[in-house]
């Protein structure tokens, strides 16, 4: 299972042949600059890095409980590397799919939209609010499947098992 994460791990890191461009932004080959950089600032204003930045401590804790061998100086330093690194990365990995849905010029829109107040304010607000929408989504799937069961018992299925 070790060998599994870590090549999964390694492959995620290495899956685009990269350049590195004036921001520290990895850049896939064949990927325009200019939009891959927008993207960057898009990602910082939004708030979208600082949910990445809070998703790394995530993997490596998981790493670090499969490795247990490794001493906690050694895997801090690797995590102070390739924390680095995984920014970087991500950026350039995710450009792609925005590409697939937005212009350079909507990507610029977004921007200007999230230096206003109001951007900001959504910025500030949304890890908050998607936690809670997630949380009453959850609610509600459950209220339904009750439902659902109800009317089938009285229907005279057997739902034992659900």
């Amino acid at each position: 299972m070790k060998k599994v994460f870590l090549c999964l791990l390694f492959a995620a890191f290495a899956a685009f042949p990269c350049r590195l461009n004036a921001q520290s932004v990895e850049v896939p080959e064949g990927t325009d600059t200019a939009f891959v950089e927008a993207v960057d600032k898009f990602m910082e204003v939004s708030g979208s890095k600082t949910t990445l930045k809070a998703q790394f401590p995530l993997i490596m804790n998981n790493l670090r409980k499969m490795l247990k061998d490794i001493s906690d100086d050694v895997f801090a330093k690797i995590e102070a590397k390739f924390q680095v690194v995984f920014l970087k990365q991500a950026v350039g990995f995710y450009a792609p799919f925005y590409e697939r849905y937005y212009t350079l010029e909507d990507i610029k829109g977004l921007i200007a939209f999230y230096e206003t107040n109001l951007g900001r304010k959504v910025a500030r607000t949304n890890p908050s609010l998607s936690r809670d929408l997630f949380q009453a989504g959850e609610q509600l799937g459950l209220m339904v499947l009750q439902s659902v069961v109800e009317e089938l018992k009285a229907e005279g299925y057997d739902v034992k098992d659900l």
